[in-house]
């Protein structure tokens, strides 16, 4: 059985087809691996892990101040993201996940303003890591949710991968801030 990862990287491709030369593109595979454990639609696990990509290449080009190009290649994956969210016809679940989105700017600009406190930085950094997988499992899993499992494999990864929106914080301040959880 094919992977959402590997699903969707085919797509972007497809998509990409003729654009050359564009700064690469970071998809989160915990998500992916995480999100083919359950027995959910494709388009839904599509959904999740693009808004996810989207989002993390989005922040990459604003904190690099990449091309142009790069920028644009964010707002195509996003478009995508917004087609398999109309293929789901789910006004439910577009609304959940239209409002975490809105959510998750917010508090990436706050960490970027420095608004935000310290003790609280743990939680506000899974809210950004685990709430489009929390609504997207909410809206289609029928099975038990492990959410402590789910949340320890997502911030397992956050040194290595550092995202965009903590790269001015140091690895033992992230480990801190996860601590604090």
């Amino acid at each position: 059985m094919e992977t959402t990862l590997s699903i969707l990287e085919k797509q972007i491709s497809s998509r990409l087809k003729g654009v050359d030369h564009y700064e690469s593109i970071y998809f989160n595979q915990i998500l992916g691996q995480i999100l083919d454990t359950y027995d959910i639609p494709e388009e839904a696990k599509l959904a999740c892990l693009t808004i996810d990509t989207a989002m993390r290449h989005l922040d990459e080009a604003y904190i690099k101040d990449t091309s142009k190009k790069s920028i644009l290649i964010g707002d195509l994956i996003s478009a995508h993201f917004y087609t398999l969210l109309a293929s789901l016809n789910n006004p439910s679940y577009q609304k959940d996940i239209s409002r975490s989105i809105v959510e998750v700017n917010e508090i990436k600009s706050s960490v970027h303003q420095d608004d935000l406190d310290k003790s609280e930085m743990g939680s506000h950094i899974l809210k950004v890591e685990n709430i489009f997988l929390m609504i997207t499992l909410k809206h289609y899993a029928n099975e038990a949710i492990d959410i402590q499992s789910i949340n320890d494999k997502l911030l397992s990864q956050l040194i290595e991968q550092k995202p965009a929106y903590l790269k001015k914080y140091t690895d033992n301040e992230i480990k801190l801030f996860i601590q604090n959880i």
